[in-house]
């Protein structure tokens, strides 16, 4: 009987435990379920891809996407649905085939409770705590993205690269308390206790403000003390296009004029040439930092004629019928100057005229103004001279000189050469 009363006690207790509740592990459950359904990612719609047979669609990639990552009350430690979600933020706005140049939001929002000593920074942690692991993926201060991508150098053409870049971000923290419901949520969704993500592609921001680049940025005009005029036009040295702005944009250009009768024939010489004589009546220097270089330039034809030298002519100059000289490459591989087609332009008011001249990218640096005579023409220029004198240059196998000097010291120059140059100061 004892035996039987014992077992019915045992029977009881054992059944009263097991009708009693779980509350760790069910409320475990409970707060699982719920936090995965808290914190989400939201991406738009994408258009469909036409597919071809044995094609692999490509992948595609949104424009613009948004993330909530939830926390628990008082906390700024993400759980573990949170990191999931910024894992699969990560993923996707960091894929190595994607070629979008996004910029990201983060702000982080508090649980709308009263203010007090310890929630005062906890919309800022919770941003902050985002914002950190992102960083820390590339293990640096500031976010790091790398995007796939392609630029165009005027000379090389297009090419492909990975522009690595400071990811741009806008980063802000919100005390909900107080605040009007409308500001409580973003597209319905409640922002109590979470941090929001906004991840934009803004090629603007990631790149700079100049994602373009043209030697020189915009049309630029140099003149001198003589009037003769340089005008570059923008782009005329070259262009780098779709890029970083952390590359060196700085141009440097200058122009120098030598036309006075002075700087000629003090130290007068021929302009470098294999079968005919160029005269100088004189000279441009147009120095950049910024010039293609001919030998390694695959797309020269992107290099037009556009620069423009404009020089005024004194009154005899009208009839020596003065050109530019620029150096022009060859066909055979060598350089030389040629003559530059050159046009003239009448002052209406002073009736003077001026010489324009075309020249492209590859002729800098030293151009003359001129005219190209044969051997048999050269005494009506030059006189003879012996080495050592005033103004003697080598040429012909012996020396000559473009002026002489009477018994009073007044210059005298051959009517040929007097018309070509400008006249002498008295």
């Amino acid at each position: 009987m004892k035996k039987l009363i014992l077992s019915l006690v045992l029977m009881m207790f054992a059944m009263s435990l097991m009708a009693q509740p779980k509350p760790n592990v069910a409320n475990t459950q409970t707060r699982e379920k719920a936090t995965m359904s808290c914190s989400k990612i939201i991406l738009p719609t994408m258009p469909r891809q036409r597919t071809q047979r044995g094609v692999a669609p490509q992948k595609q990639y949104p424009d613009k996407f948004e993330a909530f990552i939830c926390f628990e009350q008082g906390q700024y430690t993400y759980t573990k649905d949170g990191l999931d979600i910024l894992d699969s933020v990560y993923k996707l706005a960091f894929d190595q085939e994607n070629g979008k140049f996004y910029k990201i939001t983060i702000i982080g929002y508090d649980d709308s409770q009263a203010i007090s000593e310890q929630s005062t920074t906890l919309a800022r942690e919770r941003a902050i705590r985002v914002f950190d692991y992102f960083s820390s993926r590339e293990g640096t201060e500031y976010i790091v993205r790398r995007t796939p991508s392609k630029y165009y150098h005027s000379c090389d053409g297009e090419t492909e690269c990975v522009i690595k870049y400071k990811m741009p971000f806008d980063f802000k923290w919100i005390n909900l308390n107080g605040k009007p419901q409308a500001e409580k949520t973003i597209n319905g969704i409640d922002l109590t206790s979470k941090a929001y993500i906004l991840v934009e592609n803004n090629p603007e921001e990631a790149l700079g403000k100049f994602n373009d680049y043209y030697f020189p940025m915009q049309d630029t005009t140099l003149m001198t003390n003589n009037m003769s005029m340089l005008k570059m036009p923008k782009g005329a040295l070259g262009s780098l296009t779709h890029t970083k702005d952390t590359i060196d944009a700085q141009m440097d250009l200058s122009f120098e004029d030598y036309v006075s009768f002075e700087e000629i024939t003090n130290n007068y010489s021929l302009v470098p040439h294999k079968r005919q004589f160029i005269l100088k009546a004189g000279y441009f220097v147009v120095k950049s930092n910024r010039q293609p270089n001919y030998e390694s330039c695959k797309l020269k034809e992107n290099y037009k004629p556009e620069i423009t030298i404009r020089l005024p002519l004194e009154m005899q100059q009208n009839e020596a019928r003065l050109k530019f000289f620029a150096r022009t490459y060859n066909p055979n591989g060598t350089w030389e100057y040629k003559a530059v087609p050159t046009t003239k332009d009448k002052d209406r008011e002073t009736k003077l005229e001026a010489i324009i001249g075309n020249f492209t990218a590859f002729q800098l640096d030293t151009i003359y103004v001129g005219k190209k005579v044969t051997e048999d023409e050269m005494s009506n220029y030059f006189y003879p001279a012996k080495e050592g004198e005033p103004g003697a240059f080598r040429a012909l196998g012996g020396w000559l000189k473009p002026y002489k000097l009477d018994k009073r010291g007044t210059i005298i120059m051959k009517k040929d050469m007097e018309i070509m140059l400008r006249k002498p100061k008295e």
